[in-house]
Order: structure tokens, then C-alpha cells, then sequence
């Protein structure tokens, strides 16, 4: 069954960290594939580089197939969350996933999420990556040590709490998930992810025993270029959308009940009466972390 990867891209200036990128997808042992790339905008030219960046990468034996689609609406400056909803619309394999341009999987990343899916008869499942810090020159980026695990979390009620989930550590099984919920809210420029997260495993069974099984990297660029800072470092403007998308996030917790599936899958079935997310954080025996 086949797996659909989705990666955006917006800057053709970061074509290098997208063939990276690809390339951490062609090698996927994991077959079929399919990469579907979507960009932001991009002038005829500038696809046409990116196809011919991209295409020896597919003249390997047993490539996987690459779609490319240029998203081209006029009248938003930031469209990565309809970015993502485009390459949803165009998936068609069983097994969903997305992997961020400058980000990238080990070969076994998603053989190993797919037989976890199957084999735990879940609709997500979730392992680990490890972030990499790099500092970024104009033609050149110079790691920073090795990776280290620095998300802090291992299970559903920690996921509930906060998100410890980077895009590209976990796979959908979309036949076990509604269409209604493989929505990305475009209100949203940062945790589009968490809020999708947030849908999909108060209504679906999840896993996360593969949490700690590392299957890629996460680049931690030192300029704060790919990554939301603490609030101490953002500027006025960025701090405001920062909150804003916090009393989105807090309203998806308040408003988002709990399937009776996943209740029972966290010892609750004896509960009767609806169960939002923060009802479910509220709980004494729930407050303070696992």
C-alpha cells in the first residue's frame, strides 16, 4: 500500500536543502512511494529548476514517483498550511506523510512506521527524530555537534499537554481517518501540525511505542529561520501572531471531545458524559505531567 509524502517548498534559493531532502526520500527502503511536492508561487523558470535539480535523483533503479505542483493563488504572502491541503487533496496511497524541505528521514523510517500501523491497527503512529543544530552561511551550513533528542514527551496525554511531535516522526493511515479531519486550518502560519495532531488523536487510535527509535533529523537552524523562538526573542508583531495561534490551539483543546475509542484506550471507558481534550487535562490525576 502505497505511502504519499507530502514536502513544501517556497524559496527557490533553498533548491540544495530540498535535494537533500529528496534524496532522503529516494532512499527510502519502502515501496511504493510517492513524493508529492508542492510549491508556493514559483515562476515557470524557477519549476523547471527544481524538476531538473530533482531529476537524477530519479534515474536511480527503483526510484520512487515525484508529482510537482505549483500552488499559484494570489493574496496570501505565507501559504504553507494550503500548501499542505493541496498535497492532501492530491494523495491517493493508504499511508500519509509529510517531511519539511530542510528536513530529512533515515532509510528506514517509513518500512518501520508502516509494519507499526499495521501491526498496532492504528491510525497514527509516532517515533522520534533527532534535531541537529546548524548554523547557516551563504553557501554553506556548519553542524554543531550531533544530533541530540530535545522534544520532551512519550505518549498521548504529553502530546495532549504540548506538542513534541515534529511533522515529519509520524504516518496516517488515511483509511482509518476521516477526510473531515485531514484539514489543516489555513488561520494558521505556525502548529498547523499540533492542531492537526490534536484532531486526529482525540477521534483515532494512536501509537507511540516507537517513540525513542530515531528515524531522521530535524535541522535547528541558529538564526531562527526554520523554528518559532521562546517568546523573550520574538519581535511585537510575531509575539502577537504567536498568541493568537496559543487562544486558536487552546479553543481546539477546549472544543475537540474524545471519541469513546480513545477514552477507552486510556483506561476512561467508564466515563459518560463528553470529554474535551482540557476536560481530560483538567483532571486531577491529570495535571501534573507523566
Amino acid at each position: 500500500m502505497q505511502v504519499d509524502c507530502i514536502v513544501r517548498f517556497h524559496d527557490i534559493r533553498r533548491l540544495t536543502e530540498l535535494e537533500r531532502c529528496v534524496f532522503s526520500l529516494v532512499g527510502q527502503h519502502y515501496r511504493p512511494l510517492h513524493i508529492i511536492l508542492v510549491l508556493q508561487r514559483f515562476s515557470p523558470a524557477e519549476v523547471e529548476a527544481t524538476r531538473g535539480a530533482l531529476a537524477p535523483l530519479f534515474l536511480l533503479p527503483s526510484a520512487p514517483k515525484l508529482s510537482v505542483h505549483n500552488w499559484n493563488e494570489d493574496g496570501i504572502a505565507d501559504a504553507r498550511t494550503h500548501l499542505l491541503n493541496r498535497g492532501v487533496e492530491l494523495a491517493d496511497g493508504r499511508y500519509l506523510a509529510f517531511l519539511d524541505y530542510d528536513d530529512v528521514l533515515f532509510p528506514e523510517a517509513y518500512a518501520t512506521l508502516v509494519t507499526r500501523l499495521r501491526e498496532q491497527e492504528a491510525a497514527i503512529a509516532f517515533a522520534s527524530v533527532k534535531v541537529m543544530r546548524i548554523e547557516p552561511y551563504d553557501h554553506f551550513f556548519y553542524t554543531i555537534g550531533p544530533g541530540v533528542p530535545s522534544f520532551n514527551g512519550k505518549d498521548l496525554m504529553d502530546l495532549f499537554r504540548s506538542n513534541f511531535c515534529p511533522i515529519h516522526s509520524y504516518l496516517i493511515d488515511r483509511g482509518q481517518v476521516s477526510s473531515e479531519i485531514l484539514v489543516f486550518d489555513t488561520s494558521l502560519i505556525i502548529e498547523e501540525d499540533y492542531d492537526l495532531l490534536l484532531k486526529i488523536c482525540a477521534q483515532c487510535p494512536s501509537d507511540f511505542s516507537l517513540v525513542g527509535t530515531y528515524l531522521g533529523y530535524y535541522f535547528y537552524k541558529t538564526d531562527g529561520s526554520n523554528t518559532v523562538g521562546t517568546e523573550a526573542r520574538l519581535d511585537e508583531k510575531t509575539l502577537a501572531t504567536h498568541r493568537r495561534v496559543q487562544a486558536i490551539i487552546q479553543n481546539r483543546k477546549e472544543s475537540t471531545r474524545l471519541s469513546s475509542d480513545v477514552l477507552a484506550r486510556l483506561g476512561l471507558s467508564n466515563l459518560c458524559e463528553p470529554v474535551s481534550i482540557n476536560d481530560l487535562l483538567q483532571r486531577p490525576d491529570e495535571r501534573s505531567p507523566a
